[in-house]
């Protein structure tokens, strides 16, 4: 009887699962980096980019800011002035927030503030950073759509972890 000759034997099925299994795990952290890279928010727009400076956005947050989308939010505008910001809300009503501290964070992609109402000792987080500017299909860019995403924390450990409890888009008012 003559014998048949396998491919594969004993160890060597063994070696081939373990390099099918090696192949896997190598593709999954190959994806894993590639999202990863797509994702990180290093390449969110910063206050000096040549993208929002061109486009004749401010260098910082001062101004008068009206909200996005105003179904989506309570709020209709802020302004942003050296000592206060002014909420303005659907009803014309207005609150004003004293700033106890300002500053640049991660690179200048963030305006970081504590802020606080003037009859109550609850400080209030928010982190500014430059959201969108609008071009258009050819590249050319259209009227300059300066617009700012405005995120609120509830602590300085969940402002330091990025762990926001809201987050409003606003667009500059007179462009």
């Amino acid at each position: 009887m003559a014998t048949q000759k396998y491919f594969y034997k004993g160890r060597d099925l063994v070696k081939l699962r373990n390099q099918i299994l090696n192949l896997i795990i190598t593709l999954i952290f190959c994806l894993a980096g590639i999202f990863s890279f797509f994702i990180s928010p290093s390449y969110s727009l910063s206050w000096q980019d040549e993208e929002w400076l061109e486009a004749g956005c401010p260098k910082n947050v001062s101004g008068n800011w009206e909200a996005d989308n105003p179904a989506t939010t309570n709020l209709k505008s802020m302004s942003f002035g050296k000592k206060e910001i002014t909420y303005t809300s659907k009803n014309n009503e207005t609150q004003k927030f004293g700033i106890i501290n300002s500053s640049f964070v991660s690179k200048n992609q963030f305006v970081k503030m504590k802020i606080q109402p003037p009859n109550d000792k609850r400080e209030t987080i928010i982190k500014i950073r430059p959201h969108l500017v609008n071009i258009d299909s050819n590249g050319k860019k259209q009227i300059p759509n300066c617009m700012i995403k405005v995120f609120s924390f509830n602590t300085e450990k969940h402002a330091k972890t990025d762990r926001y409890s809201e987050w409003n888009i606003f667009r500059l008012k007179n462009y």
